[in-house]
């Protein structure tokens, strides 16, 4: 009955809490993504592609704060799978231009779908208020982290 007592009063530290939340999280949205044998930062990179018009890879680095070394690891993954292509700018043959290639796009969609099951699952305890909430509390606490002000996240 020891182990217990701590127990009970982590349960009322939100750091704690969030840890574990977080720790749940992760672990069911990278299982989702193992489907298509992405990582999370595969996704952000499929997502950014998705929403731009052919970036090129320091655009892509600059924008989602990921460092060129690890960049060039995601794209590699990417293009293996034939989900993005990297090409020579015409104009200018020191910068690669990356595209979201047909397969990208289909899986994209196909992770989508299985992500909003995911967080729909996930979030089933909560009613629509409360995920709403949730979603403007958490976005207010990543605001404040050197992450979201583009400072070291490289995973």
């Amino acid at each position: 009955m020891v182990a217990q007592e701590p127990a009970r009063g982590l349960a009322n530290r939100p750091g704690f809490l969030l840890s574990r939340v977080g720790t749940s999280a992760q672990t069911g949205f990278k299982n989702v993504l193992a489907g298509w044998e992405i990582r999370p930062l595969h996704f952000l990179v499929l997502m950014a592609l998705k929403a731009a018009s052919g970036p090129s890879q320091q655009e892509l680095c600059r924008a989602l704060s990921i460092d060129s070394g690890n960049m060039v690891e995601l794209l590699d993954r990417l293009e293996e799978l034939g989900y993005a292509k990297r090409t020579r700018d015409a104009k200018d043959r020191r910068r690669h231009v990356m595209t979201l290639m047909p397969a990208g796009h289909a899986a994209l969609s196909q992770i989508m779908t299985a992500v909003e099951e995911f967080d729909n699952q996930f979030l089933e305890p909560l009613d629509e208020i409360e995920r709403v909430q949730l979603v403007n509390l958490l976005a207010k606490l990543y605001s404040a982290t050197t992450e979201a002000h583009g400072q070291g996240y490289t995973q």
